[in-house]
């Protein structure tokens, strides 16, 4: 049985479900990211021929890889390093000082 991913966790266990994948997308992507998975995978399930679903596997495989990188401390401090060399701070750190400071929504 997966777990579902949380805020105190460091980062999410690899999505093995689409439902999975959105709930960790809406957890641990970028903003609007949920909404661009959701606009891609329907287009690519609308244009995909009925028993061929390479199209939808390639955007839940896209949107995992993504979501891979935003939950990787290295992958994100060398992004950072890229803009400027600007801090980056990991998700549970980020969600850990705003649950602190009594922000938890």
């Amino acid at each position: 049985m997966t777990t579902q991913p949380d805020h105190q966790s460091p980062a999410p266990a690899r999505p093995a479900t689409l439902h999975e994948l959105r709930t960790a997308l809406s957890r641990y992507g970028l903003p609007g990211d949920r909404e661009q998975f959701e606009q891609a995978l329907a287009a690519a399930l609308d244009a995909s021929p009925i028993g061929d679903f390479a199209a939808v596997a390639e955007v839940a495989a896209t949107y995992r890889h993504r979501l891979a990188l935003r939950t990787d401390e290295h992958a994100m401090a060398s992004l950072a390093a890229l803009i400027g060399g600007q801090q980056w701070t990991p998700a549970n750190e980020a969600f850990a000082r705003v649950r602190a400071a009594g922000g938890d929504r």
